[in-house]
């Protein structure tokens, strides 16, 4: 266990690579979004490229792998979508079973919701019945007895047909002790921050057939508080209390835990001072001058980034400091995002901000979805221009106004666009420019006229996904995406250099 910033992951990683050389088999495992920067962060403590025996792995591609040894991996994933449209079918085929929910994308999410957090927590259909029958309020009662007859259709119609991604941990813990994969293994439990019924039980069978289990807790002791409102650890500490509970009720072997008291994470005495103080309720004095915290009241978020704006503008002038040396960290991103932006601009910094982005805004997903746009509205002028704006056509700007222009006169749209144009164009240079518009209007309308006739002899999901692969690498859309990323950079480069 550690109080915060002192070097947990550190000193795992320490203990990995000095038990690199004795040990068979060594794994961290981490939460999915931690993965990458702790495989990262072995290689760094290993300085080396490859690593042999220790290896980061998640708990869910444990799954896989055992999946994999015990030949159910042939089974099909089901995806969200895939659940999203089974609960649909199961509302739509029991509605008249069902007395409180009907077909409604609310619905859907919420069944989803509910299966997903009971099979984390391992409930099955057999207990909900069970508890339903004790429930006396009438409302709660009708409500999950809906939630009860989905759970269980749902359950049958994945059963031996498919792999349902909230049932993966159940399969791990059930079937790790057919495969070699943890036997004689070192195990490291790191950056959670909690655990669910089903990691407990994982947990268990790792801690029975593993030759070692390390799991850290972020804490700064092992007493819990009996009122969690003053008590910041007040669940992690519960977390410790429920591993020792299960390995008490197991009978597995408890070593003595590691207690890492120094931080390292805080590098003043005022962050040190402010960590060790935040959460008492009495207040501590810093008696020493305040050198390295600022604290500056600002009328409203403008001017709140605008002077962040410009306390970097003298870092980089007067520290020799760069800009990827400067991180800004903020609660509510979404309301500080478009600010920082637009006035980090105003300043000429380069700003990286890390938010959650829709994947429509993805180019490639916009690409995919022009061209279906396309097809679907039968070469509309609109659907055709806005294929052509996404600037993967090869084609200048100057050209697609001037042709947009055109179309929108004579009204170009849908079987037209086959044709060659013939109508007239008030300039001196109107033969010209005609065989131009004709010679755009190919390079247009022909790669997609073709991805359409594909589509049409086989209106499969399979078949259409092909033709809109084969599409993309036609046009070279990634290549044309890498140059263009290339072409920012050099901006970049030229710019802050």
């Amino acid at each position: 266990m550690e109080n915060h910033g002192s070097g947990k992951s550190e000193y795992c990683f320490k203990q990995i690579v000095n038990q690199m050389q004795k040990e068979k088999k060594i794994y961290m495992i981490t939460p999915e979004q931690f993965s990458f920067t702790a495989e990262s962060k072995l290689m760094k403590t290993a300085k080396t490229h490859a690593v042999i025996n220790a290896e980061v792995v998640t708990l869910s591609r444990m799954a896989y792998r055992v999946l994999n040894e015990i030949g159910g991996a042939r089974k099909t994933k089901l995806s969200k979508q895939g659940k999203a449209m089974l609960i649909y079918s199961i509302l739509n085929q029991y509605k008249k079973e069902l007395k409180f929910l009907g077909k409604s994308d609310e619905n859907i999410d919420l069944s989803i919701q509910a299966i997903t957090e009971f099979k984390q927590h391992a409930i099955t259909v057999e207990n909900l019945k069970k508890e339903i029958e004790n429930i006396e309020d009438n409302y709660l009662k009708t409500k999950l007895q809906d939630i009860s007859l989905i759970y269980e259709k749902f359950q049958e119609q994945i059963q031996n047909k498919y792999i349902e991604e909230t049932d993966l941990l159940t399969i791990l813990a059930n079937n790790i002790e057919k495969t070699d994969f943890i036997k004689d293994a070192i195990i490291y439990f790191d950056e959670f921050a909690g655990f669910t019924k089903q990691e407990y039980e994982v947990i268990a069978k790792f801690v029975e057939i593993a030759k070692q289990v390390n799991i850290t807790v972020c804490t700064d002791d092992l007493n819990i508080n009996s009122n969690p409102d003053i008590d910041i650890y007040y669940s992690n500490k519960t977390t410790i209390a429920k591993i020792w509970n299960m390995i008490n009720e197991n009978n597995l072997k408890l070593e003595e835990p590691v207690n890492l008291e120094k931080q390292y994470r805080f590098k003043t005495e005022e962050l040190q001072h402010l960590s060790g103080n935040i959460n008492n309720q009495k207040s501590t004095k810093y008696e020493k001058n305040v050198e390295n915290i600022e604290l500056f009241l600002a009328q409203n978020p403008y001017s709140e980034i605008e002077n962040i704006a410009k306390k970097i503008t003298i870092l980089i002038k007067n520290e020799n400091l760069r800009y990827k040396d400067i991180a800004i960290i903020t609660k509510n991103i979404e309301e500080y995002a478009s600010l920082v932006r637009a006035i980090f601009s105003k300043y000429n910094i380069p700003v990286f901000i890390d938010e959650k982005r829709d994947v429509n805004q993805n180019i490639i997903i916009q690409y995919v979805l022009a061209v279906l746009e396309v097809l679907n509205k039968n070469f509309s002028t609109e659907a055709v221009f806005n294929y052509l704006k996404l600037g993967f056509s090869d084609i200048e700007k100057d050209e697609i106004f001037e042709l947009e222009n055109y179309c929108n006169k004579w009204g170009i749209k849908q079987n037209k666009w086959k044709k060659d144009f013939t109508y007239e164009i008030e300039k001196e240079d109107r033969k010209p420019k005609i065989e131009r518009f004709n010679q755009l209007r190919k390079q247009i309308i022909e790669p997609l006229v073709t991805v359409k006739e594909k589509m049409n002899e086989n209106k499969t999901v399979e078949n259409i996904t092909k033709c809109l692969y084969e599409l993309i690498q036609e046009q070279k859309i990634e290549e044309k995406i890498a140059r263009k990323n290339s072409r920012i950079r050099a901006k970049i480069h030229d710019r802050f250099s």
